[in-house]
């Protein structure tokens, strides 16, 4: 399942007084996390997720999501078994004329399908970091 949100924030929103908005998402394990800032707001908006008031995204708690334009995408495995399966995203705007806006997308896997899925990457990973191809290639 694919799950995505949109959201503007205003300009002068602190973080003191942040928008606060929740996406419910199923039972499974988040493989994939998507944050695209929208081009022009010059890294002035920063977002953080939390799952049951633990910053999951990024996971560093002094931390946040911002850029400008460029999305950034990253595999992850985070499991959501217990209820509830909600995310709550909180962003703030430290522009002080414009609003800016974003988008967050979660791509969430029944473990059954994301456990053979993340073992074969795992796998492919390893050959291809020791292919003697990599490890002897010639330089020049």
């Amino acid at each position: 399942m694919f799950y995505t949100r949109s959201m503007t924030v205003a300009a002068n929103t602190s973080e003191a007084n942040a928008l606060e908005e929740t996406i419910d998402l199923s039972h499974g394990v988040i493989t994939r996390v998507t944050f695209r800032p929208r081009p022009g707001h010059h890294s002035l908006l920063h977002v953080r997720v939390f799952h049951r008031r633990h910053q999951i995204f990024p996971d560093c708690a002094d931390d946040d999501l911002h850029g400008d334009t460029y999305p950034l995408q990253w595999e992850e495995w985070y499991e959501m078994f217990e209820k509830p399966f909600t995310l709550i995203i909180l962003a703030w705007n430290d522009d002080d004329i414009y609003p800016h806006a974003f988008d967050i997308a979660f791509e969430v896997m029944p473990k059954f399908v994301a456990l053979p899925y993340a073992f074969n990457k795992a796998i492919s990973d390893l050959f291809t970091m020791l292919s003697p191809k990599r490890i002897f290639s010639k330089k020049g």
